[in-house]
């Protein structure tokens, strides 16, 4: 059973692999009419009645002399708390309701060969689409998935299965990843190896003193949200912009993230640094490398590029600057349109006949 093990856990990274397509240099088909972008620039009314809700865990026990401290969202209380990690939460509502959503869900189920997440739920116990609330990717080892899955079960897994604190679970497969690991019945934890779900469990369970959250619960709004370190962003530009990754690792501390994906998808960058001038002067490159590129496209006659350029803007805000860009839905539409297809014809390869390099 062990490939039905990481079936799993491909289903459970849906939300960082949506993340990691839309980083790809797709060309599409401009749509006739411009975008129109709302972009998540703060939260609204009922995502800050969701973030209440979520306020399950208890605060930690201080010392009576102590300020008292609010409750815990469990799911962010979880995450590694070191400031160089990276770490985005996906809303599995947004995944599955909204057209960009759907189109990741159909490629997703195309990429491994299924028509349902049926199998999963027989196997395990977790209906994907119903009883996931959200996936939270770090950029170390650990994955956190929140939800309901009180029928959830890995009896078919081989290996070892051992409990670990108050309420916590972990089954290891032969020594191989990744680990398994569940907490009370709101929390599945996929890790790298058994300690990143250990130490998840002990930062629930107050066995570590408390520590600010990688993602502040205030900053937990829009349909992904998070925080990307200045090293993970640079690595992304080094390919195309050597420069600007450099001056970035140098400039920034910490990129804060939020997205909409109700229609097209607006995607808001918030970025600080240690040093105000530092980030101020690498919003104005930013700015000026798109209004550059912006013209070249326009030169080259590529009209697809001109209107993302025309969406995207840097906006600086004394020692920070916000960062704009959108993902049109008909872009998204071509850039999926290979494994849709693929899955509405059984899984038949691509005309070229190279159905593994498109998956």
């Amino acid at each position: 059973m062990r490939h039905r093990a990481w079936l799993l856990a491909a289903v459970l990274l849906l939300g960082l692999a949506a993340w990691l397509m839309s980083r790809g240099d797709v060309k599409a088909t401009s749509p006739k009419k411009k975008a129109r972008v709302e972009f998540p620039r703060g939260p609204r009314e009922p995502e800050l009645e969701r973030s209440l809700r979520r306020r399950t865990l208890p605060p930690p026990a201080l010392d009576p002399s102590a300020a008292p401290r609010p409750s815990r969202d469990p799911l962010l209380t979880a995450l590694p708390t070191d400031r160089a990690t990276s770490a985005v939460v996906f809303e599995a509502s947004a995944i599955k309701e909204s057209p960009a959503g759907k189109l990741w869900l159909d490629c997703m189920l195309a990429n491994v060969e299924m028509d349902s997440f049926e199998e999963i739920e027989d196997e395990f116990g977790i209906d994907v689409l119903e009883d996931i609330d959200r996936i939270a990717a770090t950029s170390g080892a650990l994955v956190v998935v929140s939800g309901q899955f009180p029928s959830a079960r890995f009896d078919s897994l081989r290996g070892s299965r051992r409990a670990y604190g108050a309420r916590g679970t972990l089954f290891e497969e032969d020594g191989r990843v990744p680990v398994f690991g569940r907490w009370g019945d709101g929390l599945l934890l996929l890790g790298r190896d058994a300690a990143a779900i250990e130490a998840a469990i002990d930062r629930l369970e107050d066995k570590v003193a408390p520590a600010p959250p990688v993602i502040p619960e205030w900053a937990s709004y829009g349909d992904a949200y998070g925080v990307l370190s200045a090293d993970d962003v640079a690595e992304l530009l080094e390919g195309s912009e050597p420069d600007i990754a450099e001056r970035l690792r140098g400039a920034v501390g910490q990129v804060e993230l939020h997205v909409d994906a109700s229609e097209d998808v607006a995607i808001v960058a918030d970025v600080t640094g240690p040093v105000a001038a530092d980030v101020d002067d690498l919003g104005k490159t930013l700015g000026t490398a798109l209004s550059l590129a912006r013209l070249k496209a326009q030169s080259d006659g590529e009209e697809q590029l001109v209107e993302l350029l025309d969406l995207a803007r840097v906006s600086p805000r004394k020692g920070r600057f916000s960062m704009d860009l959108a993902l049109p839905l008909p872009m998204i539409q071509k850039a999926m349109g290979r494994c849709v297809e693929r899955r509405r014809d059984g899984g038949a390869p691509d005309e070229e006949g190279t159905g593994g390099e498109a998956r």
